[in-house]
């Protein structure tokens, strides 16, 4: 089987190269702008998705292509809005249209998110397919946005190839508990200092009421190559199962984990920038149904494998 990734260096791109590469009669061919950092694959293409145009005479060889580029929503990276409708809409279009153009025959795979539901206060609602991509609600920011807009393009593509879109929630990956600003390296740098008897200042969190779904990376990979061996329809699915819980849990869960005390006066002292949005959940439903797996790891299986 050969797989085409477009997209390097990114967490989806990273966890799926590194996945697939070295399986059994599996080749994974890479399209992106920069070489891939300390992981392998069997051939770099180096493409500008923003100015150079794929050899799609090339592309439909492949038995699977995935979409694996785009413009993220981290803060730190302050990413220009058009890059992200580039990127997110414009170019993942570009690429069915002309996979449709050239005949392709194999199976293409692009993402979503469960942020293009948008601005809402349900208590615990799940969401299905439907809900996300047809969503009437506000959105916080581009990122939501575009991913929306290309959402809605998928629910209405159709081709003589399988396009699969999978809608996914928060997830945890290698990338969380790497040092930084990200939340779980953040708190995890207070409890090492605090047991190494560090003195250093009080975490500072928000009041922690949203309420989110959270999976582990590794599981997308799980669905991913179910999905392939099951040969499911062409359709939108969300990739549900996991927990849901508010940000005040995962964090006290956290601490809990490493017998620490989570103290009150740790909350309501910051502003998230996703703070009105109070949940976000997707029903898994759909997925279960044609693969027969959803993902169903918990924070504290995730803390004993990276820490």
């Amino acid at each position: 089987m050969k797989i085409a990734i477009i997209g390097t260096n990114g967490m989806l791109s990273v966890a799926l190269t590194k996945f697939f590469y070295g399986q059994t009669d599996v080749i994974i061919e890479t399209f992106g702008l920069d070489e891939p950092k300390d992981y392998a694959c069997n051939r770099f293409h180096q493409v500008n998705l923003l100015k150079d145009k794929l050899d799609y005479s090339y592309l439909v060889s492949f038995d699977v292509v995935i979409y694996a580029s785009g413009a993220g929503v981290q803060a730190a990276l302050n990413t220009d809005p058009s890059l992200m409708y580039a990127l997110n809409v414009n170019a993942p279009i570009e690429i069915t249209l002309q996979l449709k153009k050239c005949g392709y025959k194999g199976v293409y795979i692009s993402f979503g998110s469960y942020m293009e539901i948008g601005i809402n206060s349900e208590d615990g609602k799940e969401f299905t397919e439907n809900d996300v991509v047809c969503s009437a609600l506000s959105v916080s920011n581009d990122y939501a946005l575009s991913k929306r807009l290309y959402g809605r393009y998928m629910r209405n593509f159709n081709a003589d190839f399988q396009a699969w879109h999978f809608i996914l929630p928060n997830m945890f990956s290698s990338d969380d508990f790497k040092p930084g600003t990200r939340l779980i390296p953040y708190i995890l740098q207070y409890i090492q200092n605090k047991k190494n008897g560090i003195v250093c200042d009080e975490p500072k969190f928000s009041a922690g009421t949203q309420t989110r779904q959270f999976i582990f990376l590794d599981e997308v990979m799980t669905v991913l190559q179910k999905a392939i061996e099951n040969k499911i329809p062409s359709g939108i699915y969300n990739v549900g199962g996991g927990e849901f819980y508010s940000i005040r849990s995962l964090i006290e869960r956290i601490f809990a984990f490493y017998n620490e005390p989570c103290r009150d006066s740790f909350f309501g002292q910051s502003v998230r920038r996703d703070g009105d949005i109070k949940s976000l959940r997707i029903s898994g439903d759909k997925l279960y149904k044609a693969i027969g797996y959803l993902p169903s790891s918990k924070i504290e299986d995730v803390l004993e494998k990276f820490v």
